[in-house]
């Protein structure tokens, strides 16, 4: 069985640092621990910007987070898909450029494409399919 590719918005990041017992933090978890995280230098960099305006007592804890997380990191590139906010032009570009599995986002830009590759979910909806693949019962 091989490990799918998921890509972490900047969104689910910063809510998932901000609110730890939040569905988004359960999500970016379960991504961590049982599948393969994906992040662009884009999102670093939008992730890092975000926590200086909202959460700037938690850089330090952001930074280390950052350094002890197990992800890889995609190359820019480009992709042919248009998506509304051009800010996430380049997130998308190399999330299917890379041939990314699934991206979490709760961004309404990314779920208005209705693409089939990548699949793409909101927390709640990639929590949902991760309990339906399982027999362990619900992710609460």
């Amino acid at each position: 069985l091989s490990v799918r590719r998921v890509l972490a918005d900047t969104n689910l990041l910063v809510t998932a640092l901000g609110w730890p017992r939040g569905v988004p933090a359960k999500a970016l978890w379960h991504i961590v621990n049982e599948e393969r995280l994906v992040l662009t230098e884009y999102i670093l960099e939008e992730f890092r910007d975000a926590l200086a305006r909202k959460f700037p007592s938690q850089i330090t804890t952001a930074e280390r987070l950052l350094l002890e997380l197990d992800y890889a990191l995609l190359p820019v590139a480009t992709s042919g898909v248009v998506i509304r906010d051009t800010k996430d032009q380049p997130i998308l570009d190399s999330a299917i450029a890379a041939g990314v599995d699934i991206i979490v986002t709760g961004d309404k830009d990314f779920h208005a494409l209705n693409l089939n590759e990548p699949r793409i979910l909101t927390p709640r909806q990639y929590l949902d399919l991760v309990d339906s693949l399982s027999h362990a019962g619900p992710i609460e």
